[in-house]
């Protein structure tokens, strides 16, 4: 499969994104255990957590549709076009 210059841009921004996204979540996850640790020691009350662990999972979970970069249906459309191209070949 062939991709030219501008679809290989996309991806290399894709992979970048991905990146940014899953060291977001690693740091993510080292607050919340972080956060765990000062409500067991009673620090911080728990029901002030709830909205903060609300809050971390919408983030972890919409995070790779923020930002700049390509986003889902970009890359989409790229392999659907390849697919539909290499259909019409065979």
């Amino acid at each position: 499969m062939e991709f030219s210059d501008k679809e290989l841009l996309v991806i290399a921004a894709a992979n970048r994104k991905v990146k940014a996204a899953t060291l977001f979540r690693l740091l993510l996850i080292m607050i919340i255990l972080c956060a765990i640790v000062l409500m067991f020691t009673g620090v911080v009350i728990a029901e002030q957590m709830i909205y903060f662990a609300l809050m971390a999972v919408l983030l972890a979970v919409a995070l790779p549709q923020f930002g700049s970069g390509p986003k889902y249906e970009d890359l989409l459309k790229i392999l659907e076009d390849k697919a539909s191209m290499q259909r019409s070949t065979i």
